[in-house]
């Protein structure tokens, strides 16, 4: 069978966006589950320039671990031994699979294996390194899920700001970054990408550049507003507290400039995290701060506040803020655009459920207490 390598080469001209793509045929009759794995990978990235790093090393792991590793209990060196048979096979081993902590697939994980594996396989149908589209024949994994967006409760998210210690940098850091998840929706990786010139305080929003984001695409989200003279304005203390940490980073760190991090690391004591699951090292002060370094002093922060921590994550806040909008009457459409959502589907789930606690409220508010009702009609009973 050809296989086909792609193969990066310079842009046919200068004014060329992005780079031509050779496709070099080599001759083999077999082709392993790595090196099948290996070209997808490659070859995504190619097709998809700009995607992360984390992301396609997450697409490795979940072929490695699952598709690969059940093609070995199979016994199946190559992978044109995979029939459709053996891949239906494979949802059934999905459900008697056990992670390497020992705990059974949730709906979700199984959901995002057989996606990815069908993804894989559909990728070497079109490079023709396949004879058929084998993931093709068998219908993807649906779950059976409730809608409702696991938000921090209100509750939480209160006694954790009130224990974040503001006599110190990091107290302030770490504030400021909550108030950026959890009241302006940002997501994780979109707020350690920030840089200073990405917070506009006289404007009162952020800029999350397409680089970060993970639908790629460029946005504006205001920070938390009130209204003052018929006018909308930036809540004072939030423009504070901002203004506060701009001026600790600079005293903290000299060195750094507009076009440098935003949340930075303050110290010796500052941890980065790595995502392959590193041990942590120490880092100096001015070290834009990773993802994990975010979940941790979240983690951290609840523990001290008496909080469950897995109801403080950075998702989880950013569902607080989508819920918590949809609850208060913002359109979907501002909402999405807040969210950097693609379509309204997504947004949709915050309004549904914010419907349910409308009517929960009414329920409470009871509006006909007071008033006396007509006894039931005889002929009904």
């Amino acid at each position: 069978m050809a296989i086909a390598k792609r193969r990066l080469t310079k842009a046919a001209s200068p004014g060329a966006r992005t780079p031509a793509i050779q496709v070099l045929q080599e001759a083999s009759d077999d082709l392993s589950w790595d090196a099948a794995i290996t070209l997808f990978i490659e070859g995504w990235a190619a097709d998809h320039p700009g995607i992360r790093r984390t992301t396609l090393g997450h697409y490795r792991e979940q072929l490695a671990n699952r598709i690969a590793a059940f093609a070995q209990e199979r016994g199946m060196a190559s992978v044109q031994d995979l029939t459709r048979q053996e891949l239906r096979a494979f949802v059934v081993w999905l459900d008697s699979f056990v992670t390497a902590h020992g705990r059974p697939l949730t709906p979700r994980g199984k959901q995002m294996a057989l996606a990815t594996a069908k993804q894989f396989l559909g990728w070497l149908y079109q490079e023709r390194l396949l004879p058929e589209d084998i993931g093709a024949h068998v219908a993807t994994y649906r779950l059976d899920t409730d809608p409702e967006p696991r938000a921090t409760p209100s509750e939480d998210l209160q006694r954790v700001l009130s224990s974040v210690n503001l006599n110190r940098p990091t107290g302030v850091r770490n504030l400021a970054m909550i108030h950026l998840m959890a009241f302006c929706g940002l997501r994780v990786a979109e707020l350690v990408g920030l840089n200073a010139n990405d917070l506009d305080l006289e404007e009162g929003r952020v800029r999350v550049k397409a680089a970060t984001s993970k639908v790629r695409r460029a946005r504006h989200v205001d920070l938390p507003l009130t209204i003052s003279d018929g006018k909308e304005v930036v809540k004072p203390e939030v423009a504070e507290l901002m203004a506060s940490w701009l001026r600790l980073r600079s005293r903290a760190c000299p060195h750094l400039g507009e076009k440098d991090a935003l949340f930075v690391t303050l110290g010796p004591n500052q941890f980065a995290f790595g995502n392959n699951g590193t041990p942590p090292e120490a880092r100096p002060p001015g070290e834009r701060l990773t993802t994990d370094a975010v979940r941790t002093v979240l983690k951290r922060l609840a523990t001290k506040a008496g909080v469950d921590p897995h109801l403080v994550t950075p998702h989880r806040l950013r569902h607080y803020f989508g819920l918590a909008s949809a609850m208060a009457g913002v359109p979907t459409t501002a909402l999405m655009r807040a969210l950097g959502h693609r379509t309204p589907i997504m947004t949709a789930r915050y309004s549904e459920f914010a419907d349910a606690e409308r009517r929960w409220a009414f329920a409470r508010a009871d509006i006909t207490s007071g008033i006396r009702l007509p006894d039931p009609c005889p002929t009904a009973a």
